[in-house]
């Protein structure tokens, strides 16, 4: 549930809602970019983004600039402290924060970002969420799953079966540690990155029950919720 969206009406709101009728909800925000369209939008520094470090299939998206300490500290942080201070008091269990691994997109950032950078800058997310109750889940940054299994509750991934099963990470991570995998995957039309509802259905699935992973695959990328298929024991 997007954490902005699911928010508004307070008492009405589709969190709420959702609360009502026994749900837990997981609300979902950027942690990592600016995305102009949100009601915080303003509030970032112009020194808060990367110059350049537009995302290159998200208009109006662009990376932060997590590496300037002086602005993470005195800007960034205290935007993200509200972000989860409205997932506190709309009623979120979880939160979702995204675009956590900047870091390895250099060609977006400029290399500008840290693998030292982002484990600080995850762990101390990790840590503001759990001081307000919230649970919180590190989506991708495979590759700093050894070092963040003990701060985060749950992991969330995007397409890691179709990207040579990457998978296998959170196996001996999350998954030995008894903590929840959720996957999903998609097909638009067989870029890389993408399987097939056939290869999901008659390969992936029997890895993902096999080792206990939580799996959906998705026709197209619409978060509208139509043509998705889970597996099936």
């Amino acid at each position: 549930m997007d954490l902005f969206e699911g928010a508004e009406g307070g008492d009405d709101s589709i969190i709420s809602s959702l609360k009502d009728n026994g749900k837990r909800v997981i609300c979902y925000f950027s942690a990592g970019t600016r995305e102009d369209w949100r009601p915080d939008a303003t509030e970032f520094s112009e020194d808060a983004v990367i110059a350049n470090g537009e995302m290159a299939d998200w208009p109006g998206e662009v990376w932060l600039d997590i590496n300037n300490e002086a602005v993470l500290n005195e800007n960034i942080k205290p935007i993200m402290e509200a972000r989860l201070d409205l997932a506190q008091s709309a009623g979120c269990d979880a939160v979702e924060p995204d675009n956590v691994d900047g870091y390895i997109n250099t060609d977006e950032t400029k290399g500008i970002i840290t693998y030292d950078d982002q484990l600080n800058y995850n762990k101390w997310l990790a840590n503001a969420a759990h001081s307000r109750g919230l649970s919180i889940g590190l989506k991708n940054d495979v590759d700093q799953l050894n070092e963040l299994v003990n701060d985060f509750d749950f992991a969330v991934n995007e397409q890691c079966y179709a990207y040579g099963n990457e998978c296998v990470s959170y196996e001996d991570t999350f998954l030995k540690n008894n903590k929840a995998v959720f996957v999903q995957e998609y097909y638009e039309d067989g870029s890389e990155g993408e399987i097939s509802q056939q290869e999901f259905e008659s390969n992936a699935c029997s890895y993902f029950l096999d080792v206990g992973i939580s799996a959906l695959w998705k026709e197209g990328f619409n978060l509208d919720g139509e043509n998705v298929l889970s597996c099936s024991e």
